[in-house]
């Protein structure tokens, strides 16, 4: 179907909102311990949702949409303290 077709027709489409990332770049050091222990939680959360592709950077910023579950802030500053 051409484009003119769909105009006459009245076929319209639907906007879809990207996820597109601003390609800034993080520099984020990490040592081979911290490197296994986000490997681990990776595998247990892509054991959870298997139908997505979990990586590094997708859990890292997870991480910061969890605000508002105090408990879980305070386990995280707590491991701040502990491990860094």
């Amino acid at each position: 179907m051409s484009r003119s077709d769909r105009i006459t027709k009245g076929v319209t489409r639907v906007v879809e909102k990207r996820n597109i990332t601003t390609g800034k770049q993080m520099n984020l050091r990490m040592t081979n311990l911290d490197e296994d222990a986000l490997s681990i939680m990776i595998d247990k959360i892509q054991e959870i949702v298997p139908q997505k592709n979990i990586s590094k950077s997708r859990v890292l910023r997870a991480v910061g949409y969890l605000n508002d579950d105090m408990n879980l802030v305070k386990k995280l500053a707590k491991s701040v303290i502990n491990n860094t």
